[in-house]
């Protein structure tokens, strides 16, 4: 006698989709962590060259350069600053991070001359 009840095909098959739809989760799961972790990249880049930047010019403003505006260059971006006098103390910079991927930062910083240093910093973003 031949047992034609079906119990092979139809177990296999659902093995089959729930090994399928759990590799979909997998690679959904993989290509969203992914983008986490480039968002994060840009982030952590455009934070460095921020802080890069804010810390040459500090530098350069210590052995009494003075600068109205300017570029500073970096490899996956540039940062652009200028100058405002808030009074005879205190000058402001507002600095624009430009990355390659089209992203923008903005920041402004106060420096105060007579202690030749960056007193204040704020993001705009």
């Amino acid at each position: 006698m031949r047992n034609e009840k079906g119990f092979v095909y139809p177990v296999s098959l659902c093995m089959v989709v729930f090994f399928s739809m759990f590799l979909l989760i997998a690679i959904e799961q993989n290509m969203v962590e992914k983008r986490f972790y480039r968002q994060t990249e840009t982030i952590l880049v455009g934070e460095y060259y921020m802080l890069s930047a804010l810390k040459e010019l500090e530098e350069k403003l210590k052995n009494d350069e003075s600068f109205s505006s300017g570029r500073i260059q970096y490899s996956r971006g540039e940062v652009l600053f200028q100058r405002k006098v808030l009074s005879g103390r205190i000058d402001e910079y507002t600095f624009t991070l430009k990355l390659e991927t089209n992203e923008q930062w903005i920041a402004v910083t106060h420096y105060d001359k007579d202690e030749k240093k960056m007193v204040r910093w704020v993001e705009k973003n």
